[in-house]
């Protein structure tokens, strides 16, 4: 019975090697390096673009300029709405702008009452 056990022990190994070595050598491949990105805040209860928000757009106007790409804008739609409305100013073709409503499916934890979240306030851009 012993012996049994041994040879037992001694197949499964045999039959693990094979599939080492075959993992051993294949390459590993990496995602390209990410696009930049940029992130715009509003001040509390009010749409208009403050000094640095207008920079961080025009910033993001150019890098679209030079990508060439479809660029998304993620945030609340009034929000999403001056911010695409800024980077078509800025150059980026309107129909090279899609606008995304923010994902609610994980969304943070509740703030205290009284207290302004600035995660409603904020509009992403991604390329």
């Amino acid at each position: 019975m012993r012996k049994m056990q041994i040879g037992a022990i001694l197949l499964s190994g045999l039959l693990v090697a094979p599939f080492q070595a075959a993992f051993a050598q294949t390459e590993v491949a990496y995602a390209p390096e990410s696009r930049p990105g940029y992130v715009v805040f509003f001040d509390k209860s009010t749409a208009r673009l403050s000094g640095v928000a207008a920079e961080t757009i025009r910033s993001a106007a150019m890098d679209a300029d030079r990508t060439g790409g479809l660029i998304r804008v993620v945030g609340r739609d009034d929000y999403a709405a001056v911010v695409k409305d800024r980077l078509v100013r800025g150059g980026v073709p309107a129909r090279s702008i899609i606008v995304v409503p923010p994902r609610a499916d994980n969304p943070l934890p509740a703030i205290a009452d009284g207290v302004s979240d600035p995660t409603d306030r904020r509009v992403e851009i991604h390329y």
